[in-house]
């Protein structure tokens, strides 16, 4: 059974920085086999903890005792080539924008456009890289106030509120509000600070009625 051996004190230190505060997976990941192995866990039980296979296992602890912490790294040229070319990523994007719920209509584009086989979690770190987030759609009103009447109406009520302050008036509140018993709002990725938004709809809502002044009486 193959294990790593003779680690100094300096050394496991120094690795135990690597595993928590590297910004390469990889190299967390390799860190920390090398330190698991010295503790006693099997290539086996590495191979089912980091969903990798015993020979991977066996290549980390070659490079650790051929090249030591420079073999945590991955050497010029190695590891995978990217998936998407930037003109891939371009389209891919502009898919993100037309599909935005639907990554399975994205992965039939990529594969019919781009000739790739790639896998949802592909398309998630893809959108990722793009700032893209998956959150829920908000719904907005149909039609915006126009200006004129709207800023009527907020001198209106900033005279009805000065009253209020002066005791001339009880000024009160009155607001409404339905609960759609079969609520759905659909979730989506979209761009960092930019929410999408879909216009609300019809329902059979259950009506609220409420009356309240700035007192909350």
């Amino acid at each position: 059974m193959r294990f790593i051996h003779g680690l100094s004190a300096e050394t496991t230190q120094l690795l135990q920085r690597i595993y928590t505060h590297s910004e390469h997976h990889r190299v967390r990941q390799r860190a920390h086999g090398v330190l698991l192995s010295f503790q006693g866990y099997t290539p086996k039980e590495l191979a089912h903890i980091f969903h990798v296979d015993r020979l991977t296992i066996y290549h980390w602890f070659t490079a650790w005792e051929t090249r030591r912490f420079p073999g945590l790294y991955d050497r010029k040229g190695q590891g995978r080539p990217p998936s998407f070319t930037p003109e891939h990523k371009d389209t891919i994007r502009q898919w993100a924008h037309l599909f935005p719920k639907n990554l399975n209509t994205i992965g039939a584009l990529i594969h019919d456009t781009c000739g790739l086989e790639v896998s949802k979690q592909t398309i998630k770190r893809v959108f990722k890289a793009f700032a893209l987030s998956w959150r829920r759609i908000r719904t907005t009103v149909k039609k915006r106030p126009d200006p004129e009447t709207y800023q009527a109406r907020r001198e209106a009520l900033e005279t009805l509120r000065a009253e209020d302050r002066d005791g001339i008036i009880d000024l009160r509140y009155f607001d409404e509000s339905g609960f759609c018993l079969v609520p759905y709002i659909p979730y989506a990725w979209q761009e960092q600070g930019d929410t999408m938004a879909i216009p609300s709809t019809p329902s059979k809502p259950v009506n609220v009625l409420g009356f309240m002044n700035k007192r909350h009486a």
